[in-house]
Parts: C-alpha cells; sequence; structure tokens
C-alpha cells in the first residue's frame, strides 16, 4: 500500500459531495464503497441494462466504471480547487463479464502535480466465484477549478 500526501483532509467529504453530480453513475446504479487515500472501489448489481448482446456485460460499462474509479482514486490526492479529467485510457478486456454483480478498484500509481498514472482492476461476481475481466491504465489531468 502507498501511503501518499493527502492535501485535501475532507477528502471523502468532498468526493461524496461530487457524487450528487455523477448523473450517469447514478443512471447506471453503480456507487462507491470505499473511498481512501489513492483508492477507490465501487459495486454494482448488474441487470439486463448491462448487458451487450451475448449476455455479458457491455465493455463500454467496463470501461466507464473504471475511468470513474480512477478518476475519483486521482481525486482524493488533489488540493482544494483542482480536479482531474482522463488525458489517456488503456483498457485490456481479460475476460467475458459474465455474473450478477460487479466490482471496480481504482489506485493511484504514481502521482504528480500536471498527472496523475492510474490503474484499475474489474471483477464480476457470480455466487461465490469473482472473476477478473478486466484491467486498465490511465493518465489523469490535473486541472485548475477556480474561475476567473
Amino acid at each position: 500500500m502507498n501511503a501518499f500526501e493527502v492535501k485535501n483532509p475532507d477528502f471523502e467529504s468532498t468526493i461524496r459531495e461530487k457524487l450528487k453530480g455523477q448523473h450517469f453513475m447514478h443512471h447506471i446504479g453503480f456507487d462507491l464503497t470505499e473511498i481512501t487515500a489513492g483508492k477507490i472501489v465501487g459495486e454494482m448489481d448488474l441487470t439486463k441494462k448491462h448487458m451487450q448482446q451475448f449476455g455479458f456485460v457491455h465493455g463500454g460499462v467496463t470501461a466507464t466504471l473504471m475511468d470513474i474509479t480512477m478518476g475519483f482514486a486521482a481525486y482524493t490526492l488533489m488540493p482544494v480547487g483542482y480536479g482531474v479529467v482522463t488525458a489517456n485510457l488503456s483498457i485490456d478486456f481479460l475476460n467475458p463479464g459474465d455474473g450478477d454483480r460487479i466490482i471496480a478498484i481504482g489506485e493511484v500509481e504514481k502521482p504528480g502535480k500536471k498527472m496523475v498514472f492510474c490503474t484499475a482492476k474489474i471483477y464480476t461476481v457470480k455466487g461465490e466465484e469473482m472473476t477478473q475481466i478486466a484491467s486498465a491504465r490511465s493518465i489523469m489531468a490535473v486541472i485548475s477549478r477556480k474561475r476567473s
């Protein structure tokens, strides 16, 4: 586990407030279940609306959940007045997404002043079995949220 410098001691409540504006995340039923410095875990029950034509989790859903968790993982390390946006996203799909529930874990690999390097893993859960279906890497660009 990395020990990251936290620049906003209220990062958890700040993120909980920001979640209110994540309309797409709420629309698909995704919730963050763990918020710690440099790491975010989120979960969602899978329904038909999350599946593609063969009955597996749609790749776009998988990509979205990894992007959300990596973005918020990076955001946990931002000072007040700063945020992050995705500058690069690379995904490896490892297995078909077959399950009743999905778990996404996003973590900061290396924080920086202008860029934050992140990784994510996503799993489906079916009964007692948990299967990794994808992994991702991203670069989050640090932006000033101060308005002139």
